[in-house]
């Protein structure tokens, strides 16, 4: 008897987990054909609206602004048609972090009208400024092209029109390995019209581990002056000199944030330290002035930033791996700097710092996480 009910609860188990999965991963439409319900603008000009079922990219807003999935997803696969305008570039942004360059820190798969007859990582097909397709398409546009894209973990496949273009590991490509893995699906807008419809996606859920750093009525805080404020999922600091450090301790992690800074403001990103006793940690510097002795993505007093763009008033990503004695930092996914001797008094775990560091200016937080590393 024991022995009956001991199977039929197995047997009803494996269906109820069976049920939970394929409900979990079905299909399911990410546009509705009329509205933008589910979906963000982001930028200054209005970019997107639909039309005869279709979401349509307008060519008129240009970088940096684009549309995107108000939910972010880490393993999918993702469905849609999109038609091209004449002489059109285009692309869908996978695991994109929320900021107006979003095309490096994420993955970008170009879609454009390939008449330069060329192969190189900017074609249809292509993982943008990193990895040509396996595929060339002859110019299109006016047509209407099918697209599917699987990714899990780090393995990603692309196929547009029934053809394979992209199939490969992320972290076997030191220009692809650091890229996001959770993050927004989007459009931008690139100059061109294009438009998309049968948009739908299979989501197979986030695995990858993620701490949120928010609550700041819980953080310490080392110095007297600065106003701190928490906006949602917007941290700001402002007007003084403080450190506020989150409660958690983390020894090797990735640390992911967009940034956004105001009047020049010098903050900056303290990594396992204390809001007391003498031990700061060390920093990640904020300074948008490009031609300053440590530059936004600096790791201050060690390694300078390598950054040469204006990162003032718009949100940039700030992407930091620190693994034992070395930090990697990375500014909207391109590399600005690394140092591989800290010292002792920061190997241990510790906690995460925002710093304001000037009157009269602001910096926001937004998207803050730890991944813990072993």
């Amino acid at each position: 008897m024991r022995g009956t009910a001991y199977h039929y609860s197995v047997k009803l188990f494996s269906a109820l987990l069976l049920f939970a999965v394929s409900a979990y991963a079905s299909p399911r439409s990410l546009f509705d054909g009329k509205t933008l319900q589910g979906w963000e603008m982001s930028g200054p000009r209005r970019t997107a609206s639909t039309e005869n079922g279709q979401l349509r990219i307008s060519g008129r807003g240009h970088a940096p602004n684009w549309v995107h999935t108000q939910a972010e997803f880490e393993d999918f696969q993702l469905r849609f048609e999109y038609k091209l305008a004449q002489w059109a570039e285009a692309a869908v942004l996978l695991r994109a972090p929320r900021t107006d360059r979003p095309q490096q820190a994420g993955l970008a798969i170009i879609l454009a009208h390939d008449f330069h007859n060329e192969t190189t990582p900017y074609i249809t097909g292509a993982i943008a400024g990193a990895k040509s397709p396996l595929h060339t398409f002859p110019p299109s546009f006016e047509v209407w092209h099918t697209v599917e894209i699987q990714a899990r973990g780090s393995r990603l496949k692309v196929v547009i029109d029934g053809i394979t273009t992209q199939d490969l590991d992320l972290a076997a490509d030191p220009l692809l390995e650091h890229r996001l893995r959770r993050g927004v699906i989007g459009f931008p807008d690139m100059g061109y019209a294009y438009s998309l419809r049968k948009i739908e996606i299979e989501d197979f859920g986030s695995p990858t581990r993620f701490v949120p750093l928010t609550g700041i009525a819980q953080w310490g805080k080392r110095g007297d002056s600065g106003e701190w404020q928490e906006h949602g999922d917007t941290i700001e600091g402002a007007n003084g000199h403080s450190i506020l450090y989150a409660p958690q301790e983390f020894g090797n992690f990735e640390l992911t944030t967009a940034v956004r800074s105001h009047n020049r403001v010098n903050s900056g990103i303290f990594l396992r330290g204390q809001p007391t006793g003498p031990n700061r940690g060390f920093e990640v510097q904020i300074y948008s002035t490009v031609d300053s002795v440590y530059p936004t993505g600096s790791i201050y007093g060690r390694s300078r930033s390598t950054l040469q763009a204006e990162l003032e008033e718009r949100w940039f990503l700030l992407q930091i791996r620190v693994v034992g004695g070395t930090c990697r930092v990375w500014v909207d996914g391109e590399a600005v700097a690394a140092f591989d001797a800290l010292p002792r008094e920061v190997l241990a775990p510790g906690r995460i710092g925002l710093q304001i560091h000037l009157e009269n200016a602001s910096v926001e937080f937004r998207d803050l996480r730890i991944r813990p590393l072993p």
